[in-house]
């Protein structure tokens, strides 16, 4: 669909053309230049945008970046196709039809998979020509290239990183302190059980806070946790990840999940923490906006309480989650591949900089526009303790292997569900990574 915010612009002289790319020079994320490579600027050029669009944290920041993109290169029409949320399987459809969009949202395994059947452009020289890799901050560059040093995608998001937060006045209530190690995380569970009050609220209908979980775990002992078992560099069977699989049967033991887990989505999981029925949630540092909005100075963030006594320090700044490589990928069959090329990279900074500005969230890039509300409490928070990251894994949905990931996930679903030996756990999983292997 047409982007209702914006309206029909007719066709440019040239040296409007140029004056509008002067104007995105200075833009705060830093946006460079319009292309006509393959389309005189005086011509209008459609692009299909097959893009995640369904709710008010995916449309605000797109409208607005479509918007602003129209200084940039006004010669071009966007229309969204709303991305299905189905792991891509219309996507690559489209692509063995031979339909592909000219831009569309490239994650891991849509790169892994499009590099092979010739379905993604690569952006090296598109990102060096428009100065981009100057603009963004270390922590975005860290997830520009692919393992063969290429640029399929530019970020729009900065890195997330999977948090445990805390209902402050269910803490201070019953007495309870915020633990810093396993130990102390068992004892709060075991305390909030015997008060009625659910430990951990996590919506375990989605599979994937279960693996984070697991994940969160895991880089106690392995920085690079469930990555690893994604190359399978590793196996279950370890020694990191076998403890990791003994400390969440203790978990599962000690009751930190309420009855039903497997059936509550995230708003329900949310609902419950907000109004004090559950202790802990779990989920990504997207969060924090949700949570300060709802339950301003009430919500905190636990440390990654999961390391064994006297290693807190040591492990502190190994972070679970992560950014991954991509981001808006490019057909190389687009008519107008060249223009469709240097919109989706600008384009994502757009959409980076209308998440700051719009939804208070985080830079991708060094010169960035400030949220037009202020940062929360937990939002600073979050930013503060996010900034000290030194290593990080990944998410689920960052995983490339879909053997192993197929694995961990209905493995881990079985572990918390309990009366599934975390033996018979590592068994399973060491199976699908040499499975994985062949």
């Amino acid at each position: 669909m047409i982007n209702r915010g914006l309206h029909r612009i007719t066709a440019l002289s040239l040296a409007a053309v140029m004056l509008a790319a002067v104007v995105g020079c200075g833009s705060n994320s830093g946006q460079t230049k319009g292309s006509t490579t393959d389309k005189t600027a005086s011509d209008k050029v459609n692009l299909k945008l097959y893009l995640q669009y369904s709710d008010d944290s995916e449309k605000v920041p797109l409208d607005y970046a479509i918007a602003e993109m129209k200084k940039v290169m006004p010669e071009v029409e966007a229309e969204i196709m709303p991305a299905a949320r189905d792991d891509n399987q219309k996507l690559k459809t489209l692509a063995a039809a031979g339909n592909l969009p000219d831009i569309f949202d490239a994650n891991p395994d849509i790169i892994k998979t499009f590099k092979k059947s010739n379905n993604i452009l690569q952006l090296d020289s598109y990102v060096k020509e428009l100065n981009i890799e100057d603009q963004l901050l270390d922590s975005t560059k860290a997830n520009l290239r692919d393992d063969e040093g290429h640029i399929y995608g530019i970020p729009s998001d900065a890195p997330w990183f999977a948090m445990l937060y805390y209902n402050k006045d269910v803490f201070q209530q019953n007495g309870l302190q915020p633990p810093a190690n396993f130990n102390e995380l068992l004892d709060v569970v075991e305390k909030l059980k015997e008060k009625n009050i659910i430990p951990l609220s996590l919506f375990a209908k989605e599979k994937w806070p279960g693996v984070q979980l697991y994940d969160m775990i895991a880089t106690r002992m392995d920085p690079k946790g469930i990555s690893d078992l994604d190359k399978g560099t590793v196996m279950a069977s370890d020694p990191e990840f076998s403890k990791t699989a003994d400390k969440i049967r203790q978990l599962v033991s000690a009751g930190i999940l309420a009855p039903g887990v497997f059936n509550t989505g995230y708003d329900e999981a949310l609902s419950l923490f907000v109004e004090g029925k559950a202790a802990m949630l779990l989920n990504g540092g997207w969060a924090v906006q949700d949570l300060g909005a709802k339950m301003p100075g009430k919500a905190g963030i636990l440390k990654y309480p999961f390391a064994d006594p006297g290693q807190e320090s040591a492990t502190a700044n190994q972070m679970s989650g992560g950014g991954t490589i991509g981001g808006l990928g490019v057909s190389p069959n687009s008519e107008h591949k060249d223009i469709a090329a240097k919109y989706a990279i600008q384009l994502s900074l757009k959409i980076s900089e209308g998440r700051v500005l719009k939804r208070g969230a985080f830079p991708i890039v060094k010169n960035s526009v400030q949220p037009e509300e202020p940062y929360t409490d937990i939002q600073n928070e979050y930013k503060a303790y996010a900034s000290q990251a030194k290593s990080s894994s990944a998410f689920t949905f960052g995983m490339t292997n879909p053997t192993i990931k197929t694995a961990l996930e209905d493995n881990v679903q079985k572990l918390l569900a309990g009366g599934y030996p975390a033996k018979d756990f590592i068994k399973d999983m060491d199976a699908a990574i040499n499975r994985a292997r062949k």
